[in-house]
């Protein structure tokens, strides 16, 4: 008995899993997990197809998936942990809960795009795999594709609420259409199956009126949905992101967007592995020794290195700071400078600024500033300006007494708090480094000394710090980069009681061409700002050797001129794009757009293969059916049998369209039939009488009658029901021709019947 394998229903349960599964490529730095749950995706819905062939029972259809699916992912994902590459065993368990923890470790830890880590890519084959099933099992098998819809939006929301900035607006409209496709899909099956079962639709055009109207209402409820939806997201003030996943969406951009993120823990040496000699930024700036570029802060220690945050709020249009200048003295003395950005490569919501900024011209990008000066942007913009002020203050200045402090939110206690796995070590060197009776500058100066001095090494190659905590390692064999460094000088001025903190950006480049110059992904930077009544927060920089920044003035004890002189560099010499390769500090993530990528063949050529090979995959069952019709008119011995092949045509093409004729109906009843549910006349219809005229000849005549060729009429008869019937079912009749799928197993089990048999 031939059942309907719902083949429209599962192509687009696919599909609707494809298109929201895609955008998570955002997340992630690399992307081996898109193949593999591809493959599972078509498994799913080949092997639904198949099982709704064979049987009508649910529950085993889904079954029958959900073996399928597992072995898949056994084969892909576990294999080395079988038995004889299909039989799990406790390592199986094992490896997959090792996976399991391994990607809530990365999700948790780093900012998209994260790494693609074994664990990483396991979980995203299966949760794609799971989702397919779960879509298939609603829309095509048992046929309410509305419920399709969450597991589709769940899949869906990972990537958007994650990515950090937003989602082009084409991926949501994709997704939903696809699944209000499913929708409509099965409302055509469901009204077709009701009005064909009342004999007076049935026997006039009421189906055709009934699916025009009914598809029209959907589609315009359908398109209202759609822009509703945008209109909300477009006017609607933007409400804070709702992290589906903990840590991912602290740094990310929109899909398909190319850039750098800083990650949100502070580990600036993760992808030094490949770092990328790509310009970052390009820029002019009227600062005659620019500053480091700032785009995060780091303020809590208490697992070690500590993890960025912007306190920035969520982006609004036409964003205007407070001048952070008001509150300084105004005998420091102060310069206007400008900063003009020509190329940004870091993506949203992370923008490179510099310290003391006023304003920023984002191109009417929203944005906005917190109050410890770094920004968050909604977009990433591809050129934008600012304004800053440039203090350059004297020693004596950070003695003054204000009346109101220049940032109120430095007396609180998380700038004054010590990492607990190694406060007993800072405090006891603080002690032996600085003076007890030393003013709180000349601590600063005293301990960024002792960190530049010839103790230290840089080096990106850290000792083995088995299994204590990072700054304590970091005393102990003096190797470290810049974050070790600022992270240290940090506590320690937290010991003495001064306000302190870690900012995290980007060092000011070199120059290329003229005043412009070039920021690259190794540029990548991390130093202390400490806080001081006077003239508020303060850079230094206990970085030694020219991997740092220049080095304020203010910094350095002018009264040691041996000191001055090791520890003064130029900002030119700060530059780390020149730089070898074994010196280059810590990146944080390689440019998307910088992989993946295939130099060799053009992108339009890409494409193009893609197109082909999509247009064969598709061909494959119309010219299998093509042929199978073709070769069993050849096999008739006479034109009896061939009569009858040409009949048998024609009524499993009307049924690969939607009409079954009666069952045990002669051939005179079934034309009847079809010519009252299609009212044919004229030409038709006699095209329909000469093929049962023919048929009738051809089984009561006697034998050795002459018979004519009836393909012909076959095939227009065929058009003609074509043309009268749904769409979907127009095109679900020319990619599922049941003659196609009948010639796929009749050649299955020829090949089973040739195969060596046991015993």
């Amino acid at each position: 008995m031939r059942h309907d394998l719902r083949a429209v229903a599962g192509l687009l349960a696919a599909l609707g899993t494809l298109v929201v599964a895609l955008p998570l490529r955002s997340l992630f730095d690399d992307n081996p997990w898109v193949g593999p749950a591809m493959g599972g995706i078509l498994l799913v819905m080949l092997s639904g197809m198949l099982l709704r062939g064979l049987t009508t029972r649910a529950g085993l259809v889904v079954l029958g998936q959900a073996l399928v699916a597992g072995f898949y992912l056994l084969v892909t994902q576990l294999r080395e942990t079988t038995w004889f590459g299909v039989v799990p065993t406790p390592q199986t368990i094992s490896t997959f809960a090792a996976h399991v923890s391994d990607a809530h470790e990365t999700i948790t830890r780093y900012a998209a795009p994260a790494p693609a880590t074994p664990g990483i890519v396991v979980m995203l084959v299966t949760v794609v795999v799971v989702v397919a099933l779960a879509v298939d099992m609603s829309s095509a098998t048992a046929m309410s594709p509305s419920v399709a819809g969450l597991p589709l939006l769940s899949l869906f929301l990972v990537s958007a609420a994650n990515s950090g900035g937003s989602l082009h607006g084409l991926w949501f409209l994709v997704a939903a259409s696809v699944w209000l496709a499913m929708v409509v899909h099965q409302a055509d099956v469901d009204l077709h199956g009701w009005v064909t079962s009342v004999p007076r639709l049935a026997r006039g055009d009421g189906e055709e009126v009934a699916a025009r109207s009914h598809r029209w209402q959907a589609v315009r409820l359908g398109a209202l949905g759609l822009a509703g939806a945008v209109a909300l997201a477009t006017f609607v003030p933007h409400l804070p992101t709702r992290y589906v996943l903990d840590g991912l969406g602290r740094g990310g951009s929109s899909v398909g967007g190319s850039g750098v993120r800083l990650a949100s823990a502070l580990d600036l040496r993760r992808s030094l592995a490949s770092p990328s000699e790509e310009p970052v930024l390009t820029y002019t700036t009227s600062a005659p020794s620019p500053e480091p570029l700032r785009v995060a802060v780091v303020e809590d220690f208490s697992d070690g290195l500590g993890r960025m945050r912007s306190d920035a709020p969520e982006p609004v249009d036409g964003f205007s700071p407070v001048d952070p200048t008001l509150r300084i003295p105004g005998n420091i003395p102060a310069e206007r400078r400008t900063i003009v950005v020509q190329s940004n490569g870091v993506a949203a919501p992370q923008l490179p600024l510099p310290s003391l900024v006023s304003s920023v011209d984002t191109g009417g990008i929203a944005w906005a500033l917190g109050q410890d000066g770094t920004a968050r942007v909604q977009q990433t913009p591809g050129t934008y300006s600012a304004t800053f002020t440039e203090l350059t203050p004297e020693e004596d200045d950070f003695d003054l007494e204000t009346a109101l402090p220049v940032d109120p939110s430095a007396a609180d206690d998380s700038y004054l708090t010590l990492d607990p796995g190694s406060s007993t070590e800072i405090s006891e060197l603080v002690d032996e480094v600085v003076p007890q009776d030393a003013t709180p500058l000349a601590t600063a100066q005293a301990i960024q000394e002792y960190l530049r001095g010839s103790e230290f090494t840089y080096s990106l190659e850290l000792p083995d710090a088995q299994g204590r905590d990072p700054i304590v390692s970091f005393l102990d064999t003096k190797t470290g980069y810049c974050q070790q460094f600022a992270v240290t000088m940090t506590l320690m001025a937290r010991a003495r009681g001064i306000p302190a903190r870690v900012a995290v950006g980007f060092l000011p480049g070199s120059l290329s061409t003229g005043e412009e110059r070039v920021v690259r992904v190794s540029d990548a930077h991390a130093w202390p700002e400490l806080y001081f009544e006077g003239v508020g927060w303060t850079r230094f920089e206990p970085t030694p050797g020219s991997r740092a920044a220049s080095t304020p003035g203010y910094s350095v004890d002018t009264t040691d001129s041996s000191a001055g002189s090791e520890t003064s560099t130029s900002s030119d010499n700060a530059s780390s794009s020149s730089a070898s390769s074994a010196d280059r500090p810590e990146d944080v993530a390689v440019p998307e757009a910088a992989t993946g990528q295939d130099e060799g063949r053009p992108a339009w050529l890409t494409w193009l293969l893609w197109l082909l090979g999509a247009g064969l995959v598709l061909a494959i069952m119309p010219v299998s059916a093509l042929v199978a019709r073709r070769l069993d008119r050849r096999r008739s011995l006479d034109d009896t049998e061939r009569v009858e092949r040409e009949w048998h045509e024609l009524v499993s093409q009307l049924d690969d369209l939607g009409l079954r004729p009666p069952v045990g109906a002669t051939p005179r009843q079934t034309g009847a039939w079809l010519s009252r549910r299609l009212h044919l006349e004229g030409e038709p219809q006699e095209h329909l009488d000469h093929v049962v005229a023919t048929l009738e000849r051809a089984r009561y005549a006697p034998p050795g009658a002459d018979l004519p060729d009836i393909s012909r009429e076959v095939g227009q008869v065929v058009d003609r029901v074509r043309a009268s019937r749904q769409r979907s079912m127009q095109l679900r009749s020319v990619l599922w021709p049941q003659d196609g799928v009948d010639a796929w197993r009749t050649l299955g089990r020829a090949i089973l019947r040739r195969l060596p048999r046991r015993g």
